[in-house]
């Protein structure tokens, strides 16, 4: 008989997991206590959040979301990372954690429904992010416009000096 307790963190889970745009199933073992502060901190900044459970209460709530396919990956120590808004800011932060001291295990990668593998984890953790791609899209449009504006200005420049100067030897 389910008790009220495991009802209750079954029905977060599964309301956390159909808000994820992307989830990050791990193995937490061996991160001590201080990376652990800062990775959880660090996921809080990239709007994402790691969420710790028995793995039957995993299992079920992936279930009620409609995500059976998470189930493989629920077994021995597991952790969740559940992101909510850009793909590549929770992964950027577990990558650059499991570079740092080689852990957490990436043990599955969801990403907008889709099952990826530890491959394509990688890759998308290794992605800039949102602002950087929007800063460099930003410069490449406006590099051309200022040139052409600096075009212009330096004509006119060049034309006011060369109308100064005839004045200059009309005057004398």
């Amino acid at each position: 008989m389910p008790t009220q307790a495991k009802i209750d963190k079954v029905a977060a889970l599964k309301e956390k997991l159909l808000k994820a745009k992307n989830i990050i199933i791990t193995d937490h073992t061996g991160i001590n206590v201080a990376d652990m502060t800062v990775f959880r901190r660090d996921l809080r900044k990239s709007n994402a959040e790691m969420k710790i459970a028995k793995n039957t209460l995993f299992r079920i709530a992936a279930k009620e979301a409609g995500m059976e396919e998470l189930s493989k990956h629920f077994s021995g120590p597991t952790s969740v990372v559940i992101g909510f808004d850009e793909p590549s800011a929770p992964a950027k932060v577990v990558f650059d954690l499991n570079k740092k001291i080689e852990k957490p295990k990436i043990k599955g990668y969801l990403l907008e429904n889709q099952l990826l593998g530890i491959d394509d984890f990688k890759k998308i953790a290794q992605l800039p992010s949102r602002d950087q791609v929007l800063a460099t899209l930003v410069g490449t449009i406006n590099g051309p416009i200022s040139n052409f504006i600096m075009t212009l200005e330096a004509v006119i420049r060049n034309f006011i000096g060369t109308v100064d100067a005839l004045a200059e030897k009309r005057k004398e």
